[in-house]
């Protein structure tokens, strides 16, 4: 399965007073990036379950631009675990930074609703 990504430029509008990105609007672009990857490997629909860790592991600053990857790394019964990262560009010639990590877990869902068989394995 192919790595799910998406960029955002980090806004004073999706800041706290010091002037970093909120953890809560960061969580919302990791489970919107791995349900994304989740609903692409299931080809069907998911609902997010769990978040079984996240760390936040440097302040992302205003103005930086974020990468947040996703890609399933387990596959169960009727759920996927889904592992998250978001990058912070690094400086010309430096790695990026990796600001923040999380596994997100999510149920396959049929027509109705509900839980399903995942259809498929890694």
């Amino acid at each position: 399965m192919k790595l799910t990504k998406m960029s955002r430029a980090v806004m004073p509008g999706s800041a706290n007073h010091r002037n970093t990105l909120y953890g809560g609007v960061l969580m919302d672009w990791m489970d919107e990036t791995s349900g994304i990857a989740a609903k692409r490997f299931a080809e069907s629909d998911v609902a997010t379950v769990a978040v079984e860790r996240i760390r936040f592991l440097k302040p992302i600053p205003v103005g930086v631009f974020l990468d947040v990857t996703a890609e399933v790394v387990k596959v169960g019964n009727t759920s996927l675990r889904v592992k998250v990262e978001a990058f912070i560009d690094g400086e010309p010639g430096e790695e990026d930074i990796l600001a923040a990590d999380a596994e997100f877990v999510y149920v396959v869902l049929d027509e109705n609703g509900h839980p399903k068989k995942v259809g498929k394995s890694l």
